[in-house]
């Protein structure tokens, strides 16, 4: 708060209220052109310090805005004597200590400890396409990345098993859970002519899912849970 004791009478105390803010601020573009002419200059230079008021109004006492200041924990400064009725050099006055001020503040944010930049967030392009492909794109390219998978374990290159798993797993969160994407990964997985079979069984069944073709999802329900009870059976 900056406050001026009267020229004639001391015991008069006129304040404003100085806002220091961090980002500049022309507040000639928020009024109407016919009013911005009429603003005082410094509310209209983007200065980060500006009074509110405009110009100072009589308060009670000095005292009075020592109490204010204490309980807002605000600044309190002193302008000096100045003759009330004198407008132009109470603009001026005004103009001078919101300067002063406003370096005073930006010698002080200058100081203050900088924060580290906070890193990036990683973006998984994969992740980003897969979340905007429709569901047959999807089991599209789960039935690519089946073939690379059945390729490396054939091959029993187990590194390349590995990362296609993990790619099959990513497409696999953004399907839902009645493609049953674990159990054709698991499938997938195992070798043998009857784990490749039962493998692009739920491939096929995860197509008619996309392409809503109910009628046709008994039939293959009925291979797949026979091929798995014989599995079952043989593992016994």
């Amino acid at each position: 708060m900056l406050y001026f004791h009267g020229g004639r009478d001391p015991d008069e105390v006129w304040a404003t209220y100085l806002v220091v803010s961090p980002i500049a601020m022309d507040l000639a573009k928020y009024v109407p052109p016919m009013f911005a002419a009429q603003l005082p200059p410094q509310m209209s230079t983007g200065l980060t310090a500006y009074p509110l008021p405009p110009l100072p109004e009589r308060v009670a006492s000095r005292r009075w805005l020592e109490s204010v200041a204490r309980a807002r924990d605000d600044d309190l400064l002193a302008g000096g004597q100045i003759e009330p009725a004198d407008m132009q050099r109470l603009v001026l006055a005004v103009t001078e200590a919101a300067q002063s001020y406003s370096a005073l503040y930006a010698d002080w944010a200058a100081r203050m400890p900088q924060p580290e930049p906070e890193p990036l967030p990683e973006v998984d392009v994969d992740d980003l396409f897969y979340s905007v492909m429709s569901d047959r794109d999807k089991v599209g390219k789960l039935a690519k990345l089946l073939g690379t998978l059945r390729y490396a374990v054939e091959g029993a290159d187990r590194q390349a098993a590995a990362e296609a798993g993990g790619e099959v797993r990513k497409l696999g969160r953004h399907l839902d859970a009645k493609y049953r994407v674990d159990a054709l990964l698991g499938a997938a997985q195992q070798p043998g002519a009857e784990a490749w079979t039962l493998a692009q069984l739920y491939v096929e069944r995860a197509y008619k899912i996309a392409a809503e073709d109910y009628a046709a999802l008994s039939a293959l329900e009925t291979r797949i849970r026979a091929l798995e009870q014989a599995r079952g059976q043989e593992g016994r």
